[in-house]
């Protein structure tokens, strides 16, 4: 059941794990030497201590400013400067200095480029791979205007994993994305998973902004329609009071009840808990679907 109102105190199991080791030093040096934006920082990610230990980093391109305003997003709005050039090829060099086999490349959402940012995305994937070309690659993208040849542009960059995340039912859309389109989501997914059969196909959502169950399973059916391989399932929290406020905390139960629902509708890898997010661990879908 859903819970009524604003929860504003944060359960035992919501735990973000710091870290001042030698492995978050080395990312958090190189990222400054090579002025490279990291998403983990940018969203305020609970798992960057725990992910940067390891050597885990979410490369976010193409700057540090939106040109929308989600109630749920830290990462910063207003007008983006122009992309840096140099940015795909400093991205390879950071992958390549932290020996990074599986990298994961996002961005800030570009309306004000012809392309959206697309050839960006495709230029970072050439980079990386003619500087470790045994690094595998996964793209979290934003809508590239649902664009049907910015979309095949994608497909067919060379990465093996392409995501787009949903982010919440569409009930939601209007007060918490209202630049955004849910049905257009959607058909980016759809545009994705028919332009190439290569790469595997990714969506996420977050949950406690005031869904209802009904709403997260429809939101699964939406997205298992489109072909979607793999689905992650995390818990919203609150940047900050300006943000949309937590309506509530799904206990880790709920979570793999959650998981249990969307893996009965058919997706191939399911991912499901508090501190989930759409890059967490993102080898692990990949490598267990590769070897099915």
């Amino acid at each position: 059941m859903i819970t009524e109102g604003v929860e504003t105190e944060r359960p035992s199991w919501i735990r973000g794990k710091a870290s001042w080791s030698a492995g978050h030093e080395e990312v958090k040096g190189l990222l400054s030497e090579l002025s490279l934006t990291s998403v983990c920082v940018a969203a305020a990610c609970p798992r960057k201590g725990e992910c940067w230990n390891e050597k885990h980093v979410t490369f976010m391109i193409l700057g540090d400013t939106c040109t929308r305003s989600c109630l749920f997003c830290n990462v910063k709005k207003g007008t983006p400067p122009v992309p840096e050039a140099s940015e795909p090829s400093n991205i390879a060099r950071a992958v390549d200095a932290l020996g990074i086999k599986y990298a994961v490349i996002t961005s800030v959402t570009r309306d004000d480029l012809k392309d959206n940012g697309a050839g960006a995305f495709v230029m970072t994937v050439k980079k990386i791979k003619e500087l470790s070309p045994g690094t595998l690659v996964e793209l979290l993208i934003p809508d590239m205007g649902a664009d049907p040849v910015l979309l095949e542009r994608i497909a067919f960059s060379g990465a093996e994993v392409i995501g787009h995340n949903i982010e919440m039912p569409e009930k939601l859309y209007r007060s918490i994305r209202p630049r955004a389109d849910y049905r257009r989501s959607l058909r980016v997914l759809e545009l994705l998973k028919g332009r190439s059969k290569g790469p595997l196909i990714k969506s996420s959502l977050m949950i406690g902004l005031g869904e209802s169950g009904e709403d997260i399973f429809r939101t699964f059916e939406d997205i298992s329609r489109t072909g979607t391989d793999i689905l992650y399932i995390g818990q919203y929290l609150s940047p900050s009071k300006e943000h949309s406020p937590v309506m509530k905390y799904y206990a880790p139960e709920e979570f793999q009840a959650l998981k249990a629902k969307a893996e009965k509708m058919g997706f191939k890898y399911v991912s499901a808990g508090p501190l989930v997010r759409s890059s967490y661990k993102a080898y692990e879908a990949y490598f267990a679907l590769r070897r099915k």
